[in-house]
């Protein structure tokens, strides 16, 4: 299966597929299908996206 990460505009990183998450000791946490990672550092609920870049105005247009 493909992992798809997506870089939404002002928003989040959308992960999608098959993979495993590592945590800062290298532990892997496997995941299958889609994830929300914040971008915006605010999230309470980090890594993962809260919606809370909405409420701060989070401005960000990565372009590859």
């Amino acid at each position: 299966m493909t992992v798809e990460i997506r870089i939404q505009d002002d928003d989040c990183l959308d992960i999608s597929g098959k993979f495993d998450v590592l945590d800062e000791d290298g532990n892997a946490y496997p995941h299958h299908g889609k994830l929300r990672l914040c971008r915006c550092g605010a999230s309470k609920t980090k890594p993962y996206c809260d919606d809370t870049h909405v409420e701060i105005n989070f401005e960000s247009k990565v372009r590859a």
